[in-house]
């Protein structure tokens, strides 16, 4: 392998490692604010009614909090994907050879 592949290689790992990191931060994020939403909720009625909250019952900060996660989930498939992408351009391209 040449200088050339093997920085290429390198640089590839360093990509994906970095993309995959990313990935770990978004969905901390997207868990924390899973969990600050939690607190938004309407009071749920009871076991055995299967009545759902109407969306004018639902606060403002609610509806802020949901498109917000929506976005870091898109982003965290995002970046797991293009992580996804590098890893199989490096395996595909630049095979480490076994010996």
């Amino acid at each position: 392998m040449s200088i050339l592949q093997e920085a290429l290689h390198d640089l590839l790992r360093v990509l994906t490692f970095a993309a995959w990191g990313c990935a770990v931060v978004i969905l901390a994020m997207a868990i924390r604010l899973a969990f600050l939403r939690a607190g938004t909720l309407p009071e749920w009625r009871g076991l055995l009614t299967l009545r759902r909250p109407l969306a004018s019952e639902l606060s403002p900060e609610f509806h802020a909090a949901n498109g917000q996660l929506m976005r870091l989930m898109l982003a965290f498939a995002a970046v797991l994907g293009i992580g996804a992408l590098l890893f199989w351009l490096d395996t595909l391209f630049l095979p480490v050879s076994s010996n």
